[in-house]
């Protein structure tokens, strides 16, 4: 789920102290998803949250369908949550042996660690799909 693009100037807010729903509902089925910039920290106007918002990922300047059978760059975190998304189902379909729950954690006990995300996001990183098939294995 997208974390959400910050307050009316745009400004990305802090959704452990300001909880936007249904991205901060506390649930085994929702992965919280912020927004990653071009330069590897957090976008300006994505929401944030150590406890509320689980992963980040690149979510702007993403190339995407608009009406009118067209496409154009977009940026938010309802860029970056597809990201996730194809990483729990490329997860999920490798892993037969792993029910959806199985796939959160390994998603997000995987993630790659950023110095810029630590404190902003609850796994402090980004998904790495290879580490997050491989997960748990000997």
């Amino acid at each position: 789920i997208s974390a959400g693009n910050g307050d009316e100037t745009g400004k990305g807010i802090n959704t452990d102290l300001q909880p936007v729903y249904p991205a901060a509902y506390a649930s085994g089925n929702i992965i919280s998803v912020a927004n990653l910039s071009l330069t590897g920290a957090l976008a300006e106007s994505s929401n944030y949250g150590a406890v509320s918002v689980d992963i980040a990922a690149p979510g702007t300047y993403i190339l995407s369908t608009i009406p009118g059978n067209r496409f154009d760059f977009l940026t938010g975190t309802s860029m970056a949550a597809p990201m996730v998304t194809g990483v729990c189902a490329m997860v999920y379909s490798f892993r037969t042996d792993y029910d959806l729950t199985a796939v959160r954690t390994a998603v997000l006990a995987s993630a790659r660690k950023l110095d810029s995300l630590k404190g902003l996001v609850a796994s402090e990183g980004i998904p790495d799909m290879y580490a997050a098939m491989t997960f748990g294995w000997q």
